[in-house]
């Protein structure tokens, strides 16, 4: 009885010795496997392994699964092969919760130390993978690649500086892809590294989809003060009041940008614009003067100064139709012909400068069809396609 004991004792840690040397013929197989590029049959012993209860417990499992979807995924990368990158369905995936399973059996620092060069080349593989993703337009496809490489670069134990660029393309990414969500939360973590004025702009755009102008505005502001007046936030945030009817903060924020920056065109353009819209014409024209003024080529105020014009006459002619003394109606109409000549003098400034922009050339030919200037018209109508 007790030589039966001894022998079953024997058995048992005889067994308990094979195991770890059969774990280990296998792991070095899977490793030859890898380095000599089989990887189809060490993705078959490897997927054996993952099905086995006792291998399936084991750390460096889940470690060479990672290993053989990298190395697979980047040997096709580098080769153009596509058998490579495909052994597994998002193959990069497949490597990073891999490697995600190992430390959860393992967290020891060893273990995050050993991951470390791996992790490395994983993040600039989903930022590779991002890109080209955003490059064909799928969106949602490169926002994913992005966040697990944000993911893998935050990791307390890779002691990595967060990569701007990257959170910037994440967050570009959310914002085609319309999770205002993500865009938000993206683009906020640049908001201390003074990244881009479109940081601001974007920001913006996001909180406006999502309803909360309150924050978009203040988002613009922040953005101002940041970027040192810069010209699309002020122009933006002008636009913000102005589709608020808000005309007077709007006009506040001109001056403003006038006084700190005065031979801007685009904020004197600006405010005339507005004052067009208002119905102030003179007011309007005076301030797109000082627009060509520090812009000779601004084509857009100088069809605008003739809208101004001729919109002045026609209403001053509109008046005279109401008057019944003869010697007021002639004053009106030598004023509102005075109005109409300057309409084309000024049209004919920007018909002389050449414009091609198709927008630019139907204003014009509609002027000067209003006008009664048949042979510019036509001239301008056979540049319209």
């Amino acid at each position: 009885m007790r030589k039966l004991f001894f022998i079953l004792i024997s058995l048992a840690l005889a067994g308990c010795s094979i195991f770890p040397a059969l774990q280990k013929s296998k792991y070095i197989g899977v490793r030859n496997l890898i380095d000599t590029k089989k990887y189809d049959e060490a993705k078959m012993i490897i997927e054996g392994m993952v099905e086995d209860e006792q291998f399936a417990l084991w750390p460096r499992t889940w470690f060479y699964r990672g290993l053989l979807a990298q190395t697979a995924y980047r040997d096709g990368i580098a080769t153009n092969d596509q058998r490579k990158t495909s052994l597994y369905t998002d193959q990069l995936y497949v490597a990073f919760s891999s490697f995600e399973q190992m430390l959860e059996l393992d967290p020891s620092v060893q273990n995050e130390n050993r991951l470390k060069p791996r992790y490395i080349m994983l993040a600039n593989d989903f930022q590779q993978l991002g890109k080209r993703y955003f490059d064909s337009g799928e969106m949602e496809g490169a926002l994913k690649a992005f966040e697990h490489a944000i993911e893998i670069i935050g990791r307390p134990f890779m002691e990595m500086e967060p990569d701007t660029n990257l959170i910037y393309n994440a967050g570009l990414a959310a914002y085609q892809s319309e999770d205002w969500e993500k865009t938000v939360t993206y683009l906020d973590m640049l908001q201390e590294y003074n990244y881009s004025p479109n940081v601001a702009h974007l920001l913006y755009h996001a909180r406006i989809e999502k309803g909360d102008a309150t924050a978009a505005k203040k988002k613009l502001k922040k953005g101002i003060r940041k970027y040192e007046e810069n010209e699309s936030l002020v122009l933006l945030l002008v636009d913000f009041y102005v589709h608020r009817q808000e005309m007077d903060s709007a006009f506040l924020v001109l001056e403003r940008a006038i006084s700190d920056d005065p031979s801007n065109a685009s904020y004197h353009y600006a405010k005339g614009l507005i004052k067009q819209q208002q119905g102030n014409y003179i007011e309007a024209i005076l301030s797109y003067f000082e627009a060509v003024e520090h812009d000779p080529d601004h084509l857009t105020a100088y069809i605008n100064i003739a809208t101004c014009y001729y919109n002045i006459g026609a209403e001053i002619e509109e008046e005279s139709r109401k008057l019944t003394d003869s010697e007021m109606v002639r004053q009106k109409r030598r004023e509102s012909e005075a109005a109409l000549d300057s309409a084309v003098l000024w049209l004919d400034k920007a018909y002389e400068k050449k414009p091609e922009e198709q927008a630019l050339l139907m204003k014009m030919y509609q002027l000067y069809t209003m006008l009664r200037i048949p042979d510019k018209a036509r001239s301008l109508e056979r540049a319209i396609y």
